[in-house]
């Protein structure tokens, strides 16, 4: 029986980088052996995956036939682009653990090891983005309820597009130190008798100093800051709701009672009730965020406080069911908003009607 030893290095939403050594068994043995282990949670990754690609193509042409006129185009616009990228990521890697896909011959790389350092390594960075811009959008919400007279002043359509910049800058730049931890090169593997590219470990001081900043400052902070945020905007949100629709009902009892009495109401609630759909939606985006986001929110809670986190190493098949299991509710995050914009937003449903000459397209309903 011959062995295959792969060390994975794993970055948990961008804040616990921790090394994962999977062994894999190309004969029975005992225990399950990589191939086995897939089975269970690839092919939910892969269907949320696909799903994502296509729904965040459907979102990003949409909103530009919509226009970047309003603020909430724009951050809708580059949170569909931040949660395609993710979808495409989380696609190419586990792509790499499909046996038949693994064992194409005369591959010239070690698709594990490549995917570990291309899609696994920076999907973690994306998904900070994505939480930086469900927080704008969220806070952006809050301003529009609290000061909305003044919101218009503050966030504008440049303050919006160079926010949008700023966060894929903040959150995808400690990448580019990426190869000081790790790298990709030239590696013999004696279970194949073949030399192949793969990850290759740098082990030295500055990686590891680097490795520390990126894991307590940019993840775990920048990552905690940014939950908080939503949730307590959303929280906010969902006391505004409750309010708007208490308000809606007595006024609606009120025009009832005015149109029994031959009296009318010079009330007009079509505003209203445009602003009630919006903030529906948001609390939708945000509370979806909060709850696919909560086992690796929770994990990284728990590591560092585990004896051993300084040199952790996860070993065996448990540990790469909690990654993947991560990874499969992170992208359920990123590939269902089209529905959620779909059945709320009547802009964005009328202008994709329209746009693929769909029945009742004139409907504003």
């Amino acid at each position: 029986m011959t062995e295959e030893t792969t060390k994975l290095y794993i970055n948990f939403s961008g804040s616990s980088a921790v090394t994962l050594e999977m062994t894999n068994h190309s004969s029975a043995g005992t225990g399950l052996n990589l191939d086995d282990l897939m089975i269970y949670p690839i092919v939910p990754i892969m269907f949320f995956s696909n799903l994502g690609l296509i729904t965040n193509s459907l979102n990003v042409a949409v909103f530009i036939k919509m226009g970047l006129t309003e603020t909430t185009n724009i951050s809708m616009l580059s949170l569909a682009v931040s949660d395609f990228l993710s979808c495409l990521l989380g696609l190419w890697t586990y792509l790499c653990y499909i046996p038949e896909f693994r064992n194409i011959p005369n591959l010239p790389f070690e698709p594990i090891e490549v995917s570990s350092e291309t899609g696994t390594a920076l999907r973690p960075y994306v998904t900070r983005t994505g939480a930086f811009i469900t927080a704008f959008i969220t806070l952006e919400r809050c301003l529009c309820v609290a000061l909305p007279m003044k919101v218009k002043r503050i966030i504008t359509i440049p303050v919006t597009r160079i926010t949008m910049i700023v966060i894929y800058a903040i959150t995808l730049l400690p990448y580019t130190a990426h190869p000081l931890f790790s790298t990709m090169g030239w590696k013999y593997y004696p279970h194949l008798n073949k030399t192949l590219i793969g990850a290759v470990p740098t082990n030295n001081m500055i990686a590891l100093i680097f490795l520390k900043i990126n894991n307590y400052l940019v993840g775990f902070t920048f990552l905690l800051s940014a939950i908080i945020i939503i949730l307590v905007c959303t929280l906010f949100l969902v006391i505004t709701l409750a309010k708007s629709l208490r308000w809606r009902d007595s006024m609606r009892k009120q025009t009832q009672l005015n149109a029994s009495s031959g009296q009318t109401s010079s009330q007009k609630p079509s505003e209203s009730r445009k602003e009630d759909r919006l903030i529906k939606m948001v609390v939708v985006i945000a509370t979806l965020f909060i709850v696919s986001h909560l086992p690796g929110t929770i994990l990284i809670f728990v590591l560092p406080f585990t004896d051993d986190y300084a040199e952790k190493n996860f070993h065996g098949p448990s540990a790469m069911l909690q990654v993947s299991f991560i990874f499969a509710f992170e992208l359920v995050n990123n590939s269902v908003n089209f529905f959620i914009y779909y059945m709320i937003g009547t802009k964005f449903r009328l202008t994709f009607r329209q746009m693929f000459d769909l029945k009742d397209a004139n409907s504003t309903s």
